[in-house]
C-alpha cells in the first residue's frame, strides 16, 4: 500500500508538471513550427491524391520517418520539452517540501514519459490531418501506399520520404503504425532521460548540443560506419532501417530492448542523481 500511494502521489506530480506546460510557450510554437515543417514536406503527397483522385489509407506515419530531415525535425522538437530537466524552479520547492525529493524526482520521471506519450499521440494526429479531405478508411495498406512503394510516381511528384516496400509487405498496416508509435515515444523518453542526465553532468549547453547531433546525426548515418546506428536512435524510428540482416544487425526487437534499457537506465541515473543533488535541496 505503501508504494501504491508513493507512486499515486509521483502520478499528481506529474499532472501539476503537465498543467504548469500548459502555460508554456513551447507547448503551442513547437507544434505550430512542426506543422508548417510538415504541411510543406508533405505538400507532394496532397499533389498526388488529388492528381490520381484516390484516398489513402491512415498509415502515413510508418513513412514520415523514411525522410531524414522530418525524422531530426520531430526528435528535435520533442527534445526541446525536456532541455530544463530536471525541472525544477522555484515554484517547484513547495511540491518538494510537500512530497519529499525522491517522490519530485519521480513525479519528474513519469513526466517525461508523458510528454512523449502526447508528442507521438500529436505525431499520429498530424499524420492523419496531412492527408485531409483524402483520408480513407480502409485498414489495409490500399492502392496509394502500395503504388508509391512499387513504382516511381513518388518522385515524379517529388516527394522526400520513400514509402518501403519493407515496410508494404513486411508488417500489417495497424502493426506498423504501433511499432512507430512505440519506438517514436521510446525515443522520445530516452533523448529526456539523455538530456537531464548530461544537465546535471555536463551542463544544459553541452549536454543540448550534445543530443540534438546524435538526432541531427540521422541525415548522415549512411555514410558513416555501421556502429554509428548505435549512437543514432533517431534512425531508428524507420522501420525499413531495422534488420537483423543489416549491417549494423539493430532489429525491430533489439531496438525496443536498447529503447527500454536505455530509458530505465538513465532514469535511474537521473533518479540518483539528482536527488542526491544540491538542485532537489
Amino acid at each position: 500500500m505503501k508504494i501504491l500511494k508513493q507512486f499515486w502521489d509521483a502520478v499528481r506530480i506529474c499532472r501539476y508538471q503537465l498543467q504548469i506546460l500548459k502555460g508554456n510557450y513551447k507547448l503551442y510554437l513547437l507544434p505550430i513550427c512542426l506543422f508548417v515543417f510538415m504541411c510543406n514536406k508533405l505538400l507532394p503527397i496532397r499533389d498526388f491524391l488529388f492528381s490520381v483522385d484516390e484516398n489513402a489509407s491512415p498509415f502515413l506515419l510508418p513513412f514520415l520517418f523514411n525522410d531524414f530531415a522530418l525524422a531530426a525535425a520531430i526528435f528535435a522538437g520533442a527534445v526541446l520539452f525536456f532541455t530544463d530537466a530536471p525541472f525544477y524552479d522555484k515554484h517547484q520547492l513547495f511540491v518538494i517540501m510537500r512530497s519529499g525529493t525522491a517522490k519530485w524526482v519521480l513525479g519528474q520521471i513519469l513526466y517525461v514519459f508523458a510528454v512523449s506519450a502526447v508528442y507521438m499521440l500529436f505525431l499520429v494526429g498530424m499524420s492523419l490531418l496531412m492527408l485531409v479531405p483524402k483520408l480513407g478508411l480502409d485498414t489495409e495498406w490500399g492502392r496509394v501506399w502500395t503504388t508509391l512503394s512499387l513504382t516511381d510516381a513518388g518522385s515524379l511528384f517529388g516527394l522526400t520520404f520513400g514509402v518501403s516496400d519493407l515496410i508494404i509487405f513486411g508488417y500489417r498496416p495497424v502493426t506498423a503504425m504501433l511499432l512507430v508509435i512505440l519506438l517514436g515515444f521510446l525515443i522520445c523518453s530516452l533523448y529526456g532521460f539523455c538530456l537531464w542526465c548530461l544537465n546535471l553532468y555536463t551542463g544544459k549547453t553541452v549536454s543540448l548540443v550534445i543530443t540534438l547531433a546524435s538526432i541531427l546525426l540521422v541525415t548522415r548515418v549512411r555514410y558513416f560506419p555501421d556502429w554509428v546506428m548505435y549512437l543514432v536512435p533517431s534512425a531508428w524510428a524507420d522501420l525499413s532501417n531495422l534488420s537483423k540482416y543489416a549491417h549494423h544487425g539493430i532489429d525491430v526487437p533489439r531496438a525496443i530492448l536498447i529503447l527500454i534499457t536505455g530509458c530505465l537506465c538513465l532514469a535511474g541515473l537521473a533518479f540518483y542523481k539528482t536527488v542526491h543533488s544540491d538542485i532537489a535541496k
